[in-house]
């Protein structure tokens, strides 16, 4: 609340002083600056205010920071402490702050968006739908974290006391806070084909629809899992997926034609240079439906480490099918783990996309020897020899997002594609009915598996090998989505937490394989479990109990308002 009262007071001294200074009949209004009583008074001034909206999108770390809260990546030198559950209640949070900050900015927009005359308000509209996006956007983030929070719908001043220092409302409220500003928005906003080049980043009815489906589905399955009714979140993200979808304005990335087996890891990193070997640009796909834009020239995206980076675990890795759409404990495809090499052989694509085989030549945007050369591409780069301890912790090392040319990069980061709208209907469908059919299959997961060319998923394929379809549906989203900061979130909302979080983190197969025995590795002394896989971070270290399905309020917020009340359990 101190950040948000800090707000507040600026916001009220200001045009304070504004109007203080100024004596009848004189003209004090500098001719170079803005003003409370100069701005909003043109639709370049209301875009002009939207602008800040966009500098707190997530990018790449910030997803990979939230992928290791959970159960599928762990850091190399360190364990992360909400991982293994040994967190604690911290005086100050940085999400809480900036949520808020963002909701009053937001909110500061769309009352004087409500105030403009009548012309001014037909042009600024597209931007008060921006305003309502990245406010339900702000309020997704702390439900998520917080559960039920203070809604705050108006810009306040001193005088506010039963909003500056009212109780949180409740999950539900807060929720039907984020749909109702996203309907409005998805009325205001363009659709993506109509945003002119210029504009091209900006906020569209596509992906409000796409983000309502996304709230839609977490809170409607949370419901589910804690034996309360969802049924109409559900249905509400089965409706926004499917406009998503049947709008044809988005598409999924696929030029294999030209990048062959590598082209989904190409497409995350496409970028307006070259960066591959079919010189596709950013322009070349459809498939973003938001991103956090960067620019070579102006606003250079971060590149990724190659040391002391993220390891994905062993329950990541054994998650990818095999080509012919069955796990690896069931389909006669997979070439077991003797040698370093073998569990990749004959699986999805998307493992050897998103994970480094052993002894196979990549490329980095740094150092400057590691860069690809599209005059001479085989030259440079760098061999991934598992090295434990400095590029991996489990023996599994990430590849996706990482770019191959030298810095700058410009390479966007999606905040929001089309796959995780086609994977959100499918478990949507899936939640609401406990069955889905082949077709709705064929138009949502079957297309996220046929542009890698993996065996479709049918109603016959899981009852012929006795699997289960919500399992199915949960890996497909998990290998698709992964390192995109999904994970964490969805094991909370499936309720499955206090069973996955607390099992260890583990990596490759060490006794019996060519990792005990090779010299490379075999003087390494690791723990290992009863199956004879490397132990990163044993089950001991690990807890998940049921407070930590919300984090802890910050203790600051709580002292400021004791109104507020903290999360069970903290």
């Amino acid at each position: 609340m101190k950040s948000m009262l800090n707000h507040i007071i600026f916001s009220i001294i200001i045009p304070t002083l504004l109007l203080t200074s100024c004596e009848k009949g004189l003209e004090l209004a500098p001719e170079d600056k803005y003003s409370e009583a100069t701005f909003f008074k043109t639709a370049d001034q209301f875009k002009l205010f939207a602008n800040q909206f966009y500098n707190g999108l997530p990018d790449c770390n910030a997803a990979y920071n939230r992928e290791l809260y959970s159960d599928v990546v762990t850091n190399v030198g360190a364990a992360n402490t909400v991982s293994n559950g040994s967190y604690f209640p911290t005086p100050t949070s940085s999400l809480w702050e900036n949520s808020y900050i963002t909701i009053r900015n937001t909110t500061y927009l769309i009352q004087k968006s409500a105030s403009a005359d009548a012309t001014l308000k037909a042009q600024i509209s597209v931007f008060e739908g921006e305003a309502r996006f990245f406010r339900a956007m702000a309020y997704f983030n702390l439900l998520k974290d917080f559960g039920g929070v203070p809604i705050i719908d108006k810009v306040l001043d001193l005088s506010d006391d039963n909003l500056l220092y009212g109780p949180r409302n409740s999950e539900a409220e807060v929720s039907d806070y984020i749909i109702k500003d996203l309907d409005e928005a998805i009325l205001e906003l363009p659709t993506e084909s109509s945003i002119s080049g210029s504009d091209k980043g900006r906020v569209s009815k596509g992906a409000a629809l796409a983000l309502e489906a996304r709230v839609a589905l977490f809170e409607g399955t949370w419901l589910k899992f804690n034996n309360q009714d969802g049924s109409a979140l559900l249905d509400k993200a089965i409706d926004a997926s499917n406009q998503v979808i049947n709008s044809g304005e988005y598409q999924l990335f696929d030029r294999r034609d030209v990048l062959g087996d590598s082209s989904y890891r190409y497409f995350f990193i496409l970028d307006k240079v070259q960066s591959n070997s079919a010189s596709l640009t950013k322009a070349d796909q459809k498939e973003y439906i938001f991103v956090n834009r960067f620019d070579n020239d102006i606003r250079p995206a971060t590149g990724v480490s190659g040391n002391y980076f993220v390891s994905p675990t062993r329950k990541l890795a054994d998650m990818f099918l095999c080509a012919d759409g069955l796990p690896i404990d069931v389909s006669p495809l997979f070439q077991g783990k003797q040698t370093v090499g073998s569990e990749y052989l004959n699986r999805d694509p998307r493992m050897t996309n998103d994970l480094e085989v052993p002894f196979k030549t990549f490329w980095a945007f740094y150092p400057p020897e590691y860069n690809r050369t599209w005059t001479n591409p085989d030259a440079g780069g760098v061999v991934y020899d598992v090295n434990f301890g400095r590029t991996t912790s489990t023996g599994y090392y990430p590849m996706k997002f990482q770019a191959e040319i030298a810095a700058p990069l410009g390479t966007d980061y999606p905040v929001i594609r089309y796959a995780e709208v086609l994977l959100t209907n499918a478990e949507a469908l899936f939640e609401k009915n406990g069955s889905i059919s082949d077709a709705d299959l064929d138009r949502t997961i079957n297309l996220l598996r046929a542009r890698v060319g993996v065996a479709s998923l049918t109603n016959e394929l899981v009852t012929a090998h006795g699997l289960d379809m919500r399992t199915e549906i949960r890996r497909e989203r998990t290998v698709e989505l992964f390192l995109e900061g999904f994970r964490f979130d969805d094991l909370r909302r499936w309720h499955t937490a206090e069973t996955e979080m607390p099992e260890a983190l583990e990596g490759v197969k060490w006794t019996g394989t060519q990792y005990a025995t090779d010299p490379r590795w075999s003087s390494l002394n690791f723990p290992v479990d009863p199956d004879g896989y490397l132990i990163v971070e044993p089950a001991s270290d690990r807890k998940f109990v049921s407070k930590h399905y919300l984090f802890p309020l910050p203790t600051r917020q709580l002292l400021l308002n004791p109104a507020l009340i903290q999360n069970p359990g903290w």
